[in-house]
């Protein structure tokens, strides 16, 4: 049973009622990428596994409040690190985001759960990038499998942020790349944007850019 809080707040923000998309629907935060694998977009009612070892994550992340802003989506932050900061001029636009700020494992995988469990947030954003590899064979396999299936029958698009590749039930996960120094930081975030990559290393094999030869190749 999820807290009387939560329920609360979901029908305060009008999101109960909120339609999920078709199985297979996408959500593309930046259509006009050059990268095809951003345009592609991330599924719903799975989960998606970014590893993200540099500053990549965040500008995906306020791409992603960007869209969320333009789009009326709403979307949860579970800030694992404790690091977002929403007056950054990365971070976007905020006004459908509720940040759950953690500092704990036990407190993630707990806001994680009651997040995934509720259904209300159509995208869920999950930072364990701060985790230790220790911290995450901590994590019992049957959490991730348990994320797994509330995202298939919530119809959640769950994103994972991790420092390395790890979760087994992920449907899909890429590695973030980008060239960016510390001058390029300076730049508008649009500018920024465009030098985000991202590697494909699981694919779940739907609406994939390029040739049926470069996705087996990539699911390899």
């Amino acid at each position: 049973m999820l807290p009387p809080q939560l329920v609360q707040l979901s029908s305060r923000l009008g999101l109960l009622d909120i339609p999920r998309g078709p199985r297979g629907k996408r959500l593309s935060f930046l259509e006009e990428s050059p990268d095809p694998w951003l345009r592609r977009g991330v599924l719903s009612h799975a989960l998606t596994e970014l590893a993200a070892p540099g500053p990549g994550a965040g500008l995906l992340l306020s791409a992603a409040l960007c869209f969320c802003a333009r789009t009326s989506l709403p979307a949860a932050l579970v800030d694992g690190a404790d690091s977002f900061d929403p007056k950054s001029g990365l971070a976007g636009p905020t006004p459908s985001l509720l940040w759950v700020r953690c500092r704990l494992l036990r407190e993630i995988l707990r806001a994680a759960d009651l997040l995934l469990r509720d259904g209300s947030f159509p995208l869920v954003w999950i930072d364990l990038s701060r985790l230790s590899p220790s911290e995450l064979r901590r994590i019992p396999s049957t959490t991730w499998h348990r994320f797994g299936r509330l995202v298939e029958r919530k119809g959640t698009a769950a994103l994972l942020i991790t420092p390395l590749p790890w979760i087994p039930e992920a449907r899909e996960r890429y590695r973030i790349e980008s060239s960016l120094s510390l001058d390029r930081l300076e730049e508008p975030r649009e500018a920024l944007w465009q030098r985000l990559r991202l590697a494909p290393l699981r694919l779940s094999g739907s609406g994939s850019p390029g040739s049926p030869a470069r996705l087996a190749a990539a699911a390899g």
